[in-house]
């Protein structure tokens, strides 16, 4: 249990208490107290065996709530509440837009599901609403459109644990299994488990037990079912065409087809080599890559000398910078950036200039300690709405390197974002701009841009575009990588809140390579002078 997590049901708490109406000042206390455990700087198990006495805002009421949390990872009290509620209403949470004031009006409204949602924003309801106007409705509008069209997918990592779970039955069933599909491409989201295995379909259909729907028979036939809401799809193979079914059903449709005919065989490499062509390895078979070569080598883990973007404690993450570099090191990592939010970000803990002082400091008490190993004075700088940066110049010279990105305003037009970000790149401390479109896979769409004119302007300013890769973002979005890949740098940024967030590199470097990026193109597969001196060639 990490003081992050923890928090967050506090603040879930909060929330649905101002839906439902009750105790504005019991709200507030939960929101205090999640603060105050966030920015607490020493360690949670010695807090736990306190009582969580002394740390500010915790009553009795509150620290009993945090034992419960702390032992058994859940708030009985959260239960209750959310029990008060319609099921379907908890998904209001998930629009832009709504927070629990305004799911409050929404509720008493009526609305009580995002089908209620669109349906009255479509009829032009919402806007009558107190606090609501033509404007967020139409926000609203779009935003619920957008999450009921995504409904059905999953992002990467849940869509692999769901793929294990059920390989995990077919295996114990005896038949050799492969994922195939997208998420063997590696495609962000998924809509279905795909799967080829050895074996005849009845004995993959008593594989699947309850979670089984139909056999389609056929040259390779279909066994069918339903898993968490995702569609399973298992194709029955022999041996002798495992190869040849294994590329037909990794697919994409559109690189399949543009293979041409290809004979069975039991190994992919044998039919690429049988068609005069490089082995394509499965990242690499999106229809943006016909006609392309991918790179001689996929970037891996030990490409990478350090690690950027990571917050601690002195913002919004949960670890000391201390405990974050000590797992750094123990990775086999030479450097690590650490880059809090700025002091705009009140809603994440953002730094004032006497807090940055003060992180700067203890930097350089660790760097004393720690050397050779280097902890970088990062920032991840809010781009304000004017396009300027957080802070005044004299603080960001003070950064060995500067993240900047967009943490609000997600609405402005094309026009008005793309000055905005213009104005940023052209700050000359501006290092990384960071998650560039500030997505959030299944529930926030892109901001509009004019693209080719901002990645242009990152191509002259030198400032490299960050591959966040946090599987909530993967954010540049590969495809757009991989088009401007000869003209860009690039970083990979885990953008981890905790130690266990540098496992999500894994997804940033599945990215890279769907971009076909080599280590030259990418900022933290060299020493750390070459991200000081904006020098790629060091």
């Amino acid at each position: 249990m990490d003081r992050k997590t923890m928090a967050r049901l506090l603040e879930a708490a909060a929330d649905l208490m101002e839906v439902l109406g009750e105790s504005s000042f019991r709200a507030r206390a939960y929101r205090r107290a999640a603060q105050s455990l966030e920015r607490y700087p020493d360690d949670l198990d010695e807090l736990a065996k306190r009582g969580f006495s002394g740390l500010t805002g915790v009553g009795a009421g509150i620290s009993a709530a945090l034992q419960e949390i702390y032992t058994t990872g859940k708030l009985s009290y959260l239960e209750e509440l959310r029990a008060q509620l319609p099921p379907d209403l908890l998904a209001l949470f998930g629009i832009e837009g709504l927070g629990p004031k305004r799911i409050r009006a929404l509720y008493q409204a009526g609305i009580t599901s995002l089908v209620d949602l669109e349906t009255q924003a479509r009829a032009g309801a919402i806007r009558e609403l107190a606090g609501f106007g033509a404007k967020s409705e139409e926000n609203l509008l779009e935003a619920v459109q957008a999450v009921l069209a995504w409904r059905g997918r999953v992002r990467l990592p849940e869509g692999l644990a769901r793929a294990d779970l059920i390989r995990a039955d077919l295996e114990h069933f005896g038949l050799p299994t492969y994922l195939a599909g997208s998420l063997r491409r590696g495609l962000e989201t998924a809509g279905s488990l795909d799967f080829v295995v050895i074996g005849a379909p009845e004995t993959v259909a008593q594989a699947l037990g309850i979670y089984y729907r139909e056999t389609i028979p056929g040259t390779i036939p279909l066994v069918q079912g339903d898993f968490q809401g995702l569609d399973i799809k298992v194709f029955c193979s022999s041996a002798h065409n495992l190869g040849s079914n294994l590329i037909q059903i990794t697919g994409s449709t559109d690189f399949v087809a543009s293979l041409g005919v290809f004979s069975e065989a039991a190994d992919e490499e044998e039919i690429f080599a049988s068609l005069g062509l490089p082995y394509y390895p499965p990242y690499f078979r999106e229809p943006e890559h016909i006609g392309l070569i991918p790179p001689a080598r996929p970037l891996t883990q030990s490409d990478l000398k350090g690690i950027l973007h990571v917050h601690s404690l002195y913002s919004d993450g949960v670890n000391s910078i201390a405990e974050l570099a000590q797992a750094a090191i123990e990775s086999g990592y030479s450097y690590l950036g650490i880059c809090d939010h700025s002091q705009s970000a009140s809603y994440a803990g953002g730094m004032t200039p006497a807090r940055v002082l003060e992180q700067w400091q203890e930097i350089d008490r660790l760097n004393s300690e720690l050397a050779p190993f280097l902890i970088l004075k990062g920032i991840e700088s809010d781009i304000l709405a004017t396009g300027e940066l957080d802070y005044p110049d004299e603080i960001l010279a003070g950064f060995d390197f500067v993240i900047a990105s967009l943490h609000s305003r997600f609405h402005l037009t094309e026009a008005e974002q793309t000055q905005r970000v213009l104005r940023a790149l052209e700050n000359p401390h501006l290092t990384i701009w960071g998650h560039p479109s500030a997505r959030l896979l299944l529930s926030r769409k892109p901001v509009a841009l004019d693209w080719p004119t901002v990645l242009a302007k990152a191509a002259e300013q030198g400032v490299a575009v960050e591959l966040n890769c946090n599987p909530a973002r993967l954010d540049l979005d590969w495809r757009v990588a991989l088009a401007w890949r000869e003209k860009l740098r690039f970083s990979l940024g885990p953008d981890a809140h905790s130690t266990h967030g540098f496992t999500d590199l894994e997804y940033g470097l599945l990215m890279a390579n769907k971009a076909g990026l080599t280590g030259a193109q990418v900022l933290n597969t060299h020493d750390p002078q070459a991200l000081l001196n904006k020098n790629l060639t060091s």
